[in-house]
């Protein structure tokens, strides 16, 4: 079993000599495993509060990949990022072992791109592509005569293009999860539904869903569904005779007097007001 730091059977250019704490951007290690040599135990890695931030690209096979609590099943394509201070456990399926690539870095600017580019709570990004990352890291950090301070300058420049890559690559999937988001709410206008249970349905954090919601319909899951609500609302209160009771009940507000104060802040009069405005009436 591997634990902890090492990386044994890997081919792994080492930087860790040149690590500056005065330094924003640090690059320690460059490393490629094929996890298919390790025949003798099982490769599995574990951190109860990792000491380093890596990003591991899987080229092959697939595995599993647990961090802070979220499971994912990294396969080739994915990229997982491991945060420092992180708590993780990640290994490959036996019968299609990882070849990965993967990268330590370190220094405030490093984690600011990480904290910066990618959604806060998720830490793998499928359908990926960061071959070209990794083969162009690897060549600058060979090169003769080495200078560590140009390499890490341009290293970060790479991480830059890298990560606005994953981000880019992944906005359709972002885009999925608002309006999967929009679509449980929908459905449940006439019932209740809280953003935690959807977030759970869609396995990611409650934070990361209404992100994602805001930066799609430029509001909260949470307006929306009352806005929502509200509308249906005046449909009912327009063309209906159910009493004002009646519809907040069946729209699940927690008591007619909260639904009273929603309906006047969205509409500007009282619910009974608005039906006697707007209702529509057949003469005689």
């Amino acid at each position: 079993m591997l634990k902890k730091n090492f990386y044994e059977c890997d081919s792994a250019v080492d930087l860790w000599k040149y690590h500056d704490d005065a330094e924003p951007f640090n690059v320690n290690m460059i490393g490629s495993t094929d996890c298919s040599l390790f025949r003798e135990r099982t490769f599995r890695v574990e951190r109860e509060e990792s000491q380093l931030s890596a990003i591991e690209y899987v080229r092959e096979g697939s595995g599993h990949f647990e961090i802070d609590g979220k499971k994912y099943r990294p396969s080739a394509g994915s990229v997982m990022i491991l945060k420092k201070g992180s708590r993780h456990v990640y290994y490959p399926d036996k019968d299609s072992p990882w070849k990965k690539d993967w990268v330590i870095v370190d220094g405030p600017f490093a984690q600011a791109l990480l904290d910066s580019y990618l959604p806060k709570g998720e830490y793998c990004f499928d359908n990926c592509d960061l071959s070209h990352f990794f083969d162009r890291l690897r060549a600058l950090a060979e090169e003769k005569p080495f200078n560590y301070y140009g390499f890490a300058d341009s290293a970060a420049l790479l991480l830059c293009d890298a990560l606005a890559s994953i981000k880019n690559m992944n906005r359709a999937k972002f885009n999925r999860i608002a309006t999967a988001v929009k679509s449980a709410l929908d459905d449940r206008v006439e019932g209740s539904i809280t953003i935690d249970e959807i977030a759970k349905d869609l396995n990611y954090s409650s934070n990361y869903v209404i992100r994602q919601f805001k930066e799609q319909f430029g509001c909260t899951p949470y307006k929306y569904y009352t806005d929502r609500k509200l509308k249906l609302a005046g449909l009912y209160l327009r063309n209906t005779d159910m009493s004002i009771t009646e519809i907040a009940e069946r729209l699940c507000f927690a008591d007619q007097h909260y639904f009273s104060n929603a309906f006047r802040d969205r509409f500007g009069m009282s619910a009974s007001e608005y039906r006697k405005k707007y209702s529509a009436r057949i003469k005689e």
